[in-house]
């Protein structure tokens, strides 16, 4: 793996445009996102390092009421290292209300997806709408599983779960929280998928493995890690024509949406599944495509309504998709 920076700013317009792009990890550092450390019952299961964190936090955000966390990025960085010099493949381990759930601990994303196991996680529990007893859930763009973790108490026995994510330290903590979790059957694709079989360098930033892609304008806007990793076409790559029940697909891709579904097309054609789709404007930016580009091709494989997440009874035409604002959105043939 190496480490790259943003290329160098030739003028100070370039400058003052780079001055303007935030953080992609920034949002991790609020207070919504933090405030389960102050819960004793799932902090004490972190390592100190973990805790020290977790105890910082809540005294700054008591003495000050501000709903950012000041210099939580570099205590963060400080203290996860700690933590790794000595721990180099341990993963974090967390039993929350209702799953178990294993987190890089290198990474600040951790504590985004222990809300996202909440009950009051509108986007995964969604899931509970859509998933039966043996139906097969596909979790594409996994990061550390979340979805995938709520679908696999959803499908008993006889279902089936199939994970991708291209990074190999979140594709390990998939497949230990997964054997923690599910009964039925279930397969981890550590590879990138597309329109094409090959290989492609994923851009993962320093701060947060949420913006890993393949798209320098979206994934390299700061540090990051470039990684090389299979990229295989999904209609090729599994056996779909042997999936259970109907068939529901998570896909979260960070602007490789189109060329997934181009390279899944022979799958979504014949099993027209339920997609659970982010909508990305930004992401969709940088890869050279449009909202109206990717309804279009929806729409080629079928799709003809959509529904909001937390309305999923209220179905709208896909032409009324508003694609300027970034959310999860349920996709119905």
């Amino acid at each position: 793996m190496s480490q790259n920076s943003q290329a160098v700013p030739q003028n100070t317009t370039q400058i003052s445009e780079l001055s303007k792009i935030e953080q992609p990890d920034a949002w991790l550092y609020d207070r919504s996102v933090l405030e389960w450390l102050f819960n004793p019952q799932l902090s004490k299961q972190l390592p100190l390092p973990y805790q020290f964190f977790g105890w910082y936090a809540r005294l700054y955000f008591q003495i000050t009421g501000k709903k950012h966390l000041w210099g939580g990025k570099k205590l963060f960085g400080f203290l996860s290292n700690l933590f790794l010099d000595r721990n180099r493949d341990r993963y974090l381990h967390l039993q929350l209300a209702n799953y178990q759930v294993f987190l890089n601990p290198s990474d600040m994303r951790l504590f985004q997806v222990v809300n996202e196991l909440s009950e009051q996680d509108a986007d995964t529990q969604v899931l509970t709408q859509l998933l039966t007893e043996g139906d097969t859930f596909l979790d594409v763009g996994a990061n550390h599983g979340s979805f995938a973790i709520v679908a696999s108490k959803l499908l008993g026995t006889t279902g089936m779960i199939v994970a991708v994510e291209p990074q190999p330290r979140l594709a390990k903590a998939i497949a230990l929280s997964l054997k923690a979790n599910a009964s039925c059957k279930f397969q981890i694709l550590n590879l990138a998928v597309g329109d094409r079989d090959g290989e492609i360098e994923l851009l993962v930033p320093t701060g947060t493995s949420g913006s890993a892609g393949v798209f320098p304008e979206h994934s390299a806007t700061h540090q990051h890690n470039v990684i090389k990793v299979p990229l295989r076409r999904f209609d090729e790559l599994v056996d779909w024509r042997n999936f259970t029940g109907k068939v529901v697909l998570k896909l979260d891709v960070e602007g490789s949406e189109c060329a997934f579904l181009l390279g899944a097309s022979a799958m979504i054609r014949a099993l027209h599944p339920q997609l659970i789709i982010e909508v990305h404007p930004n992401s969709l930016k940088a890869a050279g495509a449009t909202g109206d580009r990717l309804k279009e091709l929806l729409q080629d494989l079928g799709y003809k309504h959509y529904a909001e997440i937390k309305n999923c009874d209220r179905i709208c035409p896909l032409d009324n998709l508003d694609t300027s604002v970034q959310r999860n959105v349920v996709i119905i043939a």
